[in-house]
């Protein structure tokens, strides 16, 4: 009986210091742990100081078409400061996470979670930088092709001016001789514009600006170039024209990139976009109060 009852002592003694020897260990696990990751949670503040002076909660309705006074020094501002300010940030913490080493199985699982997180804010500021900049771009463009279409009206008209002043058989026969040129090349160019508003999709659209009109209003450039003039009336009739027509090209190249730049917008749908900040606050808030428990537990 006296040799039973020191073998139980015995036992819980040593299931005693194997319990100390557990914690202890798992103490020194969790500290080694957050003093690694101690420049990546003051990195991660960082963040998230700067993040919440962003203000963006109302860019769905800032952003929308529907908007006619869009702040385009506010978008401009937005994009600066994320691609230069919040994205390196980013960077840095993947950076420094990237040679972290977790062994204890407990705090790897805990980390995981952080990992998950910090990949969202990749993800999301990547996102929003992207949808921001396309957006921007597109409101640049279209007004763009409202300038060169206003340029054009401009030159038409002076053209026109110059036409109705015409006085003598040369000045007349020069003129008569660019209008024809003139209606040959807007009605092959009519044809080929058609196509724009039919319902192939955007990369045959674009394509088609690419290898047809583009092609084709070079060669109403050079058509008007090789044209034989006498008249300085002639030679500005056909010189607004050039203008023009050099408008025409600009003015389809931005119609291309107004094209493209829509369908990357509808890829980078906002409203997918903004919940990745929910979520990864979330997975923050769980990680942060998962690390506060423990050290509680261990003080």
């Amino acid at each position: 009986m006296h040799n039973k009852k020191i073998s139980i002592i015995v036992s819980m003694v040593l299931g005693i210091l194997l319990l100390a020897g557990c914690t202890s260990s798992f103490q020194a696990d969790v500290e080694s742990y957050m003093a690694s990751m101690d420049d990546v949670h003051a990195l991660d503040s960082e963040y998230d100081e700067k993040m919440s002076q962003l203000e963006i909660g109302d860019l769905p309705e800032t952003l929308s078409p529907r908007n006619e006074e869009i702040d385009m020094e506010r978008l401009a501002s937005l994009i600066e400061t994320l691609d230069e300010e919040i994205m390196p940030i980013v960077t840095q913490m993947e950076e420094a996470v990237a040679g972290i080493e977790v062994s204890n199985e407990e705090l790897a699982e805990i980390h995981e979670s952080y990992l998950e997180s910090l990949e969202l804010k990749g993800t999301f500021v990547q996102q929003l930088s992207d949808y921001t900049e396309t957006y921007y771009m597109s409101v640049r463009s279209n007004e763009s092709l409202i300038q060169l279409s206003q340029t054009f009206m401009e030159n038409q008209e002076e053209r026109d001016a110059v036409i109705d002043s015409i006085s003598d058989e040369d000045e007349t026969e020069d003129v008569d001789a660019i209008v024809t040129q003139i209606n040959e090349n807007s009605t092959a160019l009519e044809e080929e514009a058609e196509m724009l508003q039919q319902d192939e999709s955007r990369a045959e659209k674009m394509e088609h600006i690419d290898e047809v009109m583009i092609p084709l209003i070079n060669e109403h450039i050079q058509s008007l170039n090789e044209m034989n003039l006498e008249t300085d009336k002639g030679v500005r009739v056909r010189s607004l024209t050039l203008e023009m027509y050099y408008g025409f090209e600009k003015y389809y190249e931005e119609r291309k990139n107004t094209m493209q730049y829509n369908e990357q917008l509808q890829e980078l749908q906002l409203q997918n976009i903004l919940p990745l900040r929910e979520t990864y606050q979330q997975l923050d808030q769980e990680y942060y109060d998962q690390l506060k428990e423990i050290e509680s537990e261990l003080s």
